[in-house]
């Protein structure tokens, strides 16, 4: 059976239950809190709600310049990385780049045995496949889980972030391209690529190309997979 994550941007912490709940309903196996879409004095309440799936889940804390939401300045948003970290969830997911210019972070993540998901996004295209074996390489440094998420021109686009599994031997990779040109990369991710889930929306999707859960698990179900 193919694995599904279902991304939850809530800014109510008061509704964020009833979709973690919704989320399992429809046939999500795993859940993404993006923690970065509520208020800072909203979110110890969130934290308490989210710990009771963070078997399930991953906490992410997306900045503005990764097209996250989170309001507060870097010194706070270190402080709620470490504190989410602390509930102990599935995986922490932290950007390439915060993780690579803050050697801090990077050994409190090492030292404190906490499992992360290391990202990277590109908002505007896909790279070359040097360029992307280039990365995936650099990213292992810090984590076997690691997801690389480009932006889909054209089929080829698709096609070619599709390929990057090919050199993801021993490791857990999520790779898929946003964009309706990247549709196919995040059904087919899971499928010829061996990862470990996809992601898709609740209700509504929260990125370009994001498919909801139900459009997921009715594709899915119509090509039997096992």
């Amino acid at each position: 059976m193919v694995n599904i994550c279902a991304s939850i941007a809530e800014e109510n912490p008061e509704s964020l239950r009833e979709k973690i709940n919704k989320a399992f309903s429809y046939g999500a196996n795993y859940i993404e809190v993006r923690f970065d879409f509520l208020s800072l004095s909203d979110m110890e309440e969130a934290l308490n709600i989210a710990k009771n799936v963070r078997e399930k889940a991953i906490f992410t804390l997306r900045t503005p310049a990764e097209s996250g939401k989170f309001k507060g300045n870097n010194n706070e948003r270190i402080i709620w990385l470490k504190k989410l970290s602390m509930a102990k969830p599935m995986l922490v997911d932290i950007e390439y780049a915060t993780i690579k210019a803050d050697d801090d972070i990077a050994n409190y993540f090492k030292s404190q045995k906490i499992p992360i998901l290391v990202s990277w996004h590109d908002f505007e295209k896909t790279p070359s496949k040097a360029q992307l074996r280039d990365m995936l390489e650099q990213m292992r440094i810090y984590s076997n889980f690691i997801k690389i998420v480009t932006t889909a021109i054209n089929i080829t686009d698709a096609l070619r972030i599709l390929d990057l599994y090919q050199n993801a031997a021993e490791s857990n990779l999520i790779a898929f391209s946003m964009g309706e040109a990247g549709i196919i990369s995040r059904i087919m991710c899971t499928i010829i690529g061996g990862s470990p889930f996809t992601y898709a929306a609740l209700d509504e999707s929260i990125a370009p190309g994001q498919l909801t859960i139900k459009q997921m698990r009715n594709i899915y179900n119509k090509i039997s997979l096992p």
